[in-house]
């Protein structure tokens, strides 16, 4: 298992998080879809609102978060907490172009990610560091299937097999495995398990590895999704909530959404690489969020 960290730990402490291990997504091979659990995401789909006939084009958001103090030290290239606080997001849909402007204590933080290419600055200047961009592109596919839900599995090269069930929040959850090749950012293949509410078929939380990075194969993060609300048509989670799972089971970081808007009309165009532009410039509306959250 490859994990890097800058820390010497104690023993005691290592000893602590290597107790909190818990068992790893399953390496079972799985060639094509079972059913029974491409129907569950279907059905979640639908309970989220992405029908056939949504026109949304491109949604506008802005996060403001929080790391915890240690989990985010394990993974300090993916983490950037020196320049990944809050951010304003641009998704393109269907071509899935993510654009994000992060904000931190060290400055700004660009990052234009469309299929095969990613581009990354910092302060205005453009980065060459292959880490740093493999970490950005990973980061932008991640958040993207976070904003989408249940519909970023509705793309080319994703299996589906059930996979037990779980509580999440008090809620019982029916567990979907979803084999992605590719993978987040430059990974080859990714897995992730979907939780899916029996009762009302939304996702509740995702636990997904993160092959993207060599200094993260083998990690594995869950991200549960609460304070969920209706916007045009479809059902947003706006509180975010990340942790660890393997190989120690830690906090990492805690984050919401703070305005979210949809068909803008901006193009790829007005998305970088040096920042938005027309349509896209503007900071996302707050009044967006107004409806009661479920």
């Amino acid at each position: 298992m490859k994990y890097s960290t800058p820390l010497i730990l104690p023993a005691a402490l290592a000893a602590l998080l290597t107790s909190c291990t818990s068992v790893q997504i399953s390496k079972r091979e799985i060639t094509r879809s079972e059913p029974s659990a491409a129907t569950l995401v279907s059905l979640s789909q639908r309970a989220h609102g992405w029908k056939s006939s949504i026109q949304i084009r491109d949604v506008t958001v802005s996060y403001d978060g929080r790391w915890a103090s240690l989990g985010p030290k394990f993974q300090p290239v993916l983490a950037d907490t020196k320049f990944r606080g809050g951010s304003e997001e641009r998704l393109l849909l269907p071509s899935r172009v993510m654009a994000q402007e992060h904000s931190g204590p060290a400055g700004k933080k660009f990052v234009l990610r469309e299929p095969g290419n990613v581009a990354v600055s910092y302060n205005g200047k453009p980065s060459d560091n292959a880490e740093a961009r493999k970490a950005a592109a990973l980061v932008a596919d991640a958040y993207t299937m976070f904003l989408m839900g249940p519909a970023y599995f509705n793309r080319p090269g994703v299996v589906f097999a059930r996979a037990g069930e779980a509580v999440v929040d008090k809620a019982v959850c029916d567990g979907v495995l979803a084999v992605l090749r590719p993978g987040f950012g430059e990974a080859k293949e990714d897995r992730v398990i979907l939780y899916i509410e029996r009762s009302t078929k939304e996702l509740r939380r995702v636990r997904m590895t993160l092959n993207g990075l060599e200094s993260t194969q083998g990690a594995e993060v869950d991200v549960t999704f609460r304070d969920f609300r209706r916007i045009d048509g479809i059902l947003w989670p706006t509180d975010f909530d990340e942790r660890i799972r393997v190989p120690f089971d830690l906090h990492a970081h805690h984050w919401k959404l703070l305005g979210l808007e949809t068909s803008r009309g901006y193009s790829k165009s007005d998305l970088g690489p040096a920042g938005f532009k027309g349509r896209a410039s503007a900071p996302t509306a707050l009044p967006a969020l107004s409806a009661k959250p479920r």
